[in-house]
């Protein structure tokens, strides 16, 4: 972990230990829940929020083998399904405060918890508004004020430092405003970061001036004329809608549609080093770089390229090999049909990346490696380094070499 990026976790772990000891300010302490309800207006009135319907009441299915999903780690089983009612709600004169880690309150005028919008993490796991923990909370500063409206694009903790929830759960809340039609009312944009060039380009790339963007790092406690906010792009779980997908390829592959790279720049097979990482790095990675190398793979380092380049990379990619981890995210931009291979160890076996490239069209398998001991929670789990059996990546690129020359001699014929 980066030295930086440790000081601000355990300064805010302080800070949220010290805030439910020293009272200051509890006045902006929330006294309820104002309930969301697209079917009835019961919940609450138009003065207090107003809410637009997105996609109401969407049923997001699990799209992987039931081979992976018996061997999904059992403190990680996905749901088979998910039903998600998608709002954006606006809240005059609302406010918003955040502990940039596991919660994320929008408070209306009446100081209410707006409930489907706000995030409340217990144990990583999404639990009910009532159990925010802003309700234990004692010490408040007061919050800055904004002219305007602002729209908040925060996801917790994770959205602060990793691309991959950057892609699947703070970018796509934009497309859930625009479908709302008041994009073109926002006069600020919160996000977690700006700290890293990922966050940076991407919302330049997305056409978002710089000076509309403010950050969570700078104002976890803010009013403003009004605020907006959106139902998380996965719901309550983990599950990726097809909207999702569809919504960064079309933002980010026309971007290089019509670049035609000269052949000395096609790099068709891909391995995603780890090397950068604390985390699930391959052990033997050398011995799989050989194994590889008839392949004529490109060992590449994902946080050391930008954004364009990622999808010029990957757009023209044939086959991408990695651990699982954030730098598969770029599969967004893989045209329909690239292979991916997934690295799974034993104690770590997780669905998204699967449920993705199963959604957006991608050749999907994978490879589980033994581990040497037991793992009990997905905190261990994601730190387990890895000893990667070789030959079953190079059965899987044989097998998909067998067909694709099979296939080449069919057509000829």
């Amino acid at each position: 972990m980066k030295p930086k990026v440790f000081y601000d976790k355990s300064t805010n772990r302080l800070k949220k230990i010290l805030g439910r000891i020293i009272p200051h300010n509890t006045r902006f302490r929330p006294n309820g829940v104002c309930q969301v309800n697209t079917k009835s207006e019961n919940g609450s009135s138009q003065s207090e929020v107003k809410v637009h319907s997105i996609y109401p009441n969407l049923t997001t299915p699990l799209e992987i083998s039931e081979q992976l999903y018996q061997a999904c780690s059992d403190y990680w089983k996905p749901m088979r399904s998910v039903t998600t009612d998608y709002v954006v709600v606006e809240v005059p004169n609302g406010r918003l405060y955040t502990d940039n880690e596991s919660s994320v309150a929008i408070v209306s005028q009446q100081n209410r918890i707006v409930e489907n919008v706000s995030l409340s993490l217990v144990n990583g796991k999404v639990v009910s508004a009532y159990k925010n923990n802003i309700f234990t909370q004692s010490y408040f500063q007061a919050p800055t004020r904004f002219k305007g409206t602002v729209f908040s694009m925060l996801t917790g903790g994770a959205g602060l430092n990793n691309i991959g929830h950057w892609f699947l759960d703070v970018l796509p809340r934009l497309h859930l405003l625009r479908e709302s039609g008041l994009y073109d009312e926002v006069d600020w944009f919160l996000v977690p970061n700006t700290r890293y060039s990922y966050q940076t380009e991407t919302l330049e790339l997305l056409g978002i001036p710089a000076e509309k963007i403010i950050t969570s790092m700078e104002y976890h406690h803010l009013t403003a004329d009004r605020v907006i906010a959106s139902t998380a792009p996965r719901g309550n779980h983990t599950l990726v809608p097809r909207w999702l997908g569809q919504y960064i390829r079309n933002s980010f592959l026309p971007l290089v549609q019509h670049e035609i790279l000269p052949a000395s720049k096609r790099v068709p097979y891909l391995y995603i080093s780890r090397s950068d990482s604390a985390m699930r790095n391959v052990l033997n990675e050398k011995e799989l770089l050989e194994a590889l190398e008839p392949y004529n793979f490109k060992s590449i380092v994902s946080s050391k390229y930008s954004i364009l380049e990622k999808i010029r990379m990957f757009s023209q990619a044939k086959v991408v090999v990695s651990a699982t981890g954030a730098g598969l995210i770029s599969m967004f931009f893989c045209k329909p049909g690239t292979k991916i291979i997934e690295i799974f160890h034993e104690g770590f076996v997780i669905e998204p990346f699967y449920d993705i490239a199963t959604k957006i069209d991608l050749d999907y398998d994978y490879i589980i490696c033994k581990g040497d001991k037991p793992v009990h929670n997905a905190d261990e789990g994601q730190r387990q380094h890895l000893h990667v059996n070789t030959d079953q990546v190079v059965e899987i690129l044989e097998k998909m070499r067998d067909k694709t020359e099979k296939k080449t001699n069919v057509e000829a014929v």
